[in-house]
């Protein structure tokens, strides 16, 4: 805006300027009606009335035009060096008759809006006679004016030529200018169309072009550039680019406020268009097909439906503009210039005024400011729509990251519930860990984190990242400043940092401490390392820690599905399996074997004396007996060996792949190794006596009647006199 008020003042400086510079006089006239053939030799015959310049006179009321006579006064020397300006500008034809000196005859001159002067620099908006020589004294000029259209003024102007060339060509070059700048407007947005593809701009581009068209018709220019263009090539020029410019204005208006066929808007703007277009063409058919007998009438319907659409536009973008469309007020205020540059038009046209090219021109003024604030709301709609595209392409991007989020979140989910059912898991807890690490590098480009969790008085922490070296830097940074991590952590405060005192050999990082609420009375939050060039905006951040919160619930959750699992499958003491997974395990087995896969091995394990060990040591002690029995089976038995208790005192042990031969030589080196284990029972020596029982591969076999060759196999055991494996038993599957 401050750009364009400069502009605009130069403009009026450079019209005042314009203004002030030509000289000129008015001549006095007398007129008469013509009622037939004219000629200065039988002006004597007519009777000329006194006229006084500026009064309305109906031109179109008389067929034949008006004469008038302009009476020179004594002291006024026309001479050759001055021109003879007629006001107002829009006159059909005028033929002047000048009587030079040394002339015998007088010479007829004809001018016209439609004729513009030979003269290229001359402003074909005055109709100028160029005076050849000095004329006569005492004789006067006739003026022979035939127009159409309403009533109108008339005013002779006397002009000093060099004064009046200089002052035209002046602001001509300001005209041009204005042109330039128009076409120059419409290039750029042309360009611009064809890069970003929006309609508005290449439908700007062909209007202004139009616009200029129209004008250079107007000025009669191009007569000066295409030659031999005749009267009839003129007219249809004029009747043709003017309404397109004018269809193409509000074609404008409605692209560039989005306005569609099917809203009121758009509805009213296509009406008004197609209306006035079914105009413009009646009346171009009836002035080159017909006898152009309503030719008057069309343009004044066009002129009228050209009002109203004026009006209508300027109630429709100041209700956009009020309503809080901001752009359009570029178009509210660049219509109310042309509807004020088009009330000065026709003012113009009706009037006179001597000298005054403000007048004259201020519809290319009009025009050229229309240009500028036009491009300026193309560019501002521009910036405007480029906002609203990243704004939804960054919230888009919120909801697409904040999707995947969830994605990830589900399948760590999904990846941790099957870490809960696989009883093959070793470590759990580090398995788990591993598993959300792995979901939250997908996220952030974390090189290594810690989990801190303080509860009541106590704290712990699980690490976890790439290598020894990183290892070691996470616990540096956790022991020096592991209470100010926790205390921002129970405040709830996310906190970010640099870490460039604990350099690591790949370079400098930052932390992220995220904060998690889990429950009261515990302060539970994520320590994350990353490499300094990652960036950490606030959206990232806030994400992350929306995911990590819901990660470590999950986490939670699935450490208390595997505990209770736990306490399903294992006995509570011991550790080892409970009786009913123990069935799990020997009827899955059992199939695998009767479906041809390898044999199978089962043994009874029973503590010798244990009764009497409860009673004389103390339930506590045996306990302590159990426990170890277990832990010295889990040490001599292949890992692929499934220990668990089969009640009180008796455990069952599942060999797969063995049969009696290969089971009894394992299971014959446990009672050595307890009485190894002797000095942690206080040297209390224990033994088991053992049964062991066999299902070879290929053959059926129900689970009792295993257990049943087992159990015969224990009290063989037992009847040899304990420690000891008992024989193999042979018992029916009947």
């Amino acid at each position: 805006m401050h750009h364009l008020f400069h502009s605009m003042l130069f403009l009026s400086l450079c019209l005042f300027s314009g203004m002030l510079a030509a000289e000129s006089r008015s001549l006095q006239m007398e007129y008469a009606p013509v009622a037939g053939e004219f000629t200065p030799a039988h002006a004597d015959q007519w009777v000329f009335r006194p006229y006084q310049a500026g009064t309305r006179l109906p031109m179109s009321g008389e067929p034949n035009g008006l004469v008038f006579r302009l009476l020179l006064p004594d002291d006024v020397n026309v001479s050759s060096s001055d021109n003879l300006v007629i006001q107002p500008r829009y006159l059909m034809k005028v033929s002047g008759w000048f009587r030079y000196q040394d002339a015998s005859d007088w010479k007829t001159v004809t001018v016209g809006r439609l004729l513009p002067t030979v003269a290229g620099y001359y402003s074909t908006r005055d109709l100028v006679f160029e005076l050849d020589a000095p004329l006569e004294k005492g004789m006067p000029i006739y003026l022979y004016v035939q127009d159409t259209g309403g009533k109108k003024p008339l005013n002779v102007l006397l002009v000093d030529r060099k004064s009046y060339l200089d002052s035209d060509v002046r602001f001509s070059r300001y005209i041009a200018v204005l042109y330039g700048m128009i076409f120059v407007l419409a290039l750029i947005n042309l360009i611009f169309y064809f890069f970003i593809r929006e309609m508005p701009f290449l439908i700007y581009s062909i209007y202004m072009i139009s616009a200029l068209i129209s004008l250079f018709w107007q000025e009669g220019w191009i007569v000066k550039i295409i030659p031999h263009v005749g009267m009839q090539w003129m007219q249809l020029g004029l009747w043709l680019f003017g309404p397109l410019s004018v269809l193409l204005f509000y074609q404008f208006y409605r692209s560039y406020l989005g306005l569609s066929r099917h809203s009121r808007g758009g509805k009213l703007l296509i009406g008004f268009q197609v209306v006035y277009g079914v105009v413009v063409l009646l009346r171009l058919l009836d002035g080159y097909f017909l006898d152009a007998s309503m030719l008057n009438l069309w343009t004044q319907v066009a002129n009228g439906i050209l009002m109203i659409g004026a009006i209508g536009l300027f109630m429709l973008t100041l209700a956009y503009w009020i309503k809080g469309y901001r752009l359009a007020g570029y178009l509210f205020i660049a219509n109310t210039i042309l509807i004020g540059a088009t009330l000065m038009r026709i003012y113009y046209a009706f009037n006179f005024s001597t000298g005054n090219y403000w007048l004259a021109h201020a519809f290319e003024v009009a025009l050229a400011l229309d240009a500028i604030l036009l491009s300026l709301a193309l560019a501002d709609r521009t910036l405007s729509i480029k906002r609203e595209r990243d704004k939804a392409r960054v919230e888009l991007e919120r909801v697409d990251t904040a999707y995947k989020r969830e994605q990830l979140l589900a399948e760590f989910v999904r990846q941790s519930q099957a870490l809960v059912t696989d009883n093959r898991s070793e470590d759990f807890l580090r398995e788990l860990d591993n598993l959300m690490f792995s979901s939250i590098r997908r996220i952030l480009r974390v090189k290594g984190g810690v989990l801190l969790v303080r509860e009541n008085e106590k704290v712990w922490q699980r690490s976890f990242g790439e290598g020894m070296m990183l290892s070691r830097l996470i616990a540096r940074i956790t022991k020096e400043r592991r209470e100010s991590l926790l205390d921002a952590c129970g405040r709830g405060e996310i906190d970010v940092g640099d870490l460039e005192e604990f350099p690591d050999r790949r370079g400098y990082y930052q932390y992220l401490m995220i904060p998690i609420k889990i429950r009261e009375h515990m302060d539970y939050c994520m320590l994350l390392v990353v490499p300094q060039d990652q960036s950490l905006d606030k959206d990232l951040i806030y994400g992350l820690r929306e995911y990590v919160e819901k990660a470590v619930h999950a986490r939670m959750d699935a450490e208390n599905m595997e505990q209770l699992q736990r306490s399903a499958r294992y006995d509570d003491m011991t550790g080892v399996f409970n009786r009913a997974s123990m069935e799990v395990h020997i009827s899955h087995m059992l199939e695998l074997c009767a479906d041809g896969g390898r044999g199978l091995a089962l043994a009874f394990v029973d503590l010798d004396h244990f009764k009497g060990l409860n009673d004389s040591m103390g339930h506590d002690f045996g306990d302590e007996c159990l426990k170890l029995l277990c832990q010295t089976m889990r040490d001599i038995l292949p890992k692929e060996a499934v220990v668990g208790r089969f009640g009180g005192d008796e455990f069952l042990v599942l060999l797969s792949g063995s049969d009696y031969f290969h089971a009894t030589e394992v299971l014959a080196r446990l009672n050595p190794a307890l009485q190894e284990a002797a000095p942690a029972l206080n040297n209390v020596a224990l033994s088991v006596s053992v049964g062991i029982a066999e299902c070879p591969s290929g053959q059926k076999m129900p689970m009792a009647d295993l257990l049943k060759k087992a159990d015969v196999s224990l009290y063989a055991a037992k009847a040899a006199g304990r420690g000891c494996i008992g024989a193999r038993a042979a018992v029916s599957s009947g």
